[in-house]
């Protein structure tokens, strides 16, 4: 038996999946200066860039060679998918119609991120959720994506503030999803920012056309 995945998962997600989860309309995006951070091995900037969309991909696991984050990638993927199928009916299979519909799509993200990482590196940037190598306002729109908040029981209040205060620094909208933790309930910070707000940003919470975990169906949007 393999051993549990320590830390968050190095996994990949669609762009299709992206577009849901931050209710985003390409043609909208055409002239914004775009960051994913965390990028993951996700296939969002790679077929963003090569439809000549202005977007860059950042994540502290960049800087190993493309083999090294395809491997870890597809392994991670496997073992989200088992640890999946023991709690089915805790998940809504609409977009994806099954955990082994969710592995090919996902594994295909993942050949996408792994060749585009290996021919376009300067794509993609090393860097801390809590210190981005970034000037301020550097970018109109920054998605984050399955970090913040889902892994409130692993990451404390304090990482959040930090990783909200340079999201909020280096870009002038930000959207993170999901705001739920791992059991589909709303995680104790993001309530915090919702009803109490975040100093000089707009806070505000966003249905999207997008539900896999049982009640991640809301984004929070952060404007500076």
């Amino acid at each position: 038996m393999k051993e549990p995945v320590e830390g968050p998962l190095f996994t990949a997600r669609t762009c299709r999946e992206y577009l849901k989860m931050f209710n985003l309309n390409p043609p909208d995006l055409r002239d914004l200066r775009i960051l994913d951070c965390p990028g993951g091995a996700s296939s969002f900037t790679p077929i963003m860039a090569a439809a000549g969309f202005d977007v860059r991909a950042c994540d502290i696991m960049y800087g190993e060679e493309p083999g090294i984050l395809g491997e870890r990638c597809r392994e991670h993927l496997r073992t989200l998918t088992e640890a999946l199928k023991r709690i089915k009916d805790t998940f809504k299979w609409e977009f994806y119609k099954s955990p082994d519909e969710m592995l090919e799509k996902r594994l295909e993200a993942c050949s996408c991120f792994e060749e585009s990482y290996r021919l376009n590196p300067a794509l993609y940037i090393r860097g801390d959720l809590r210190e981005l190598p970034f000037d301020d306002g550097e970018f109109d729109l920054v998605v984050s994506s399955h970090l913040l908040f889902i892994y409130e029981h692993r990451l404390d209040q304090e990482f959040h503030r930090k990783a909200l205060e340079e999201l909020t620094r280096v870009g002038s909208e930000v959207r993170v999803y999901p705001i739920v933790r791992e059991n589909g309930e709303l995680a104790d910070y993001a309530r915090e920012l919702i009803n109490n707000g975040m100093r000089g940003v707009d806070v505000d919470v966003v249905e999207v056309d997008y539900e896999f975990r049982r009640g991640g169906n809301r984004m929070l949007i952060l404007r500076s």
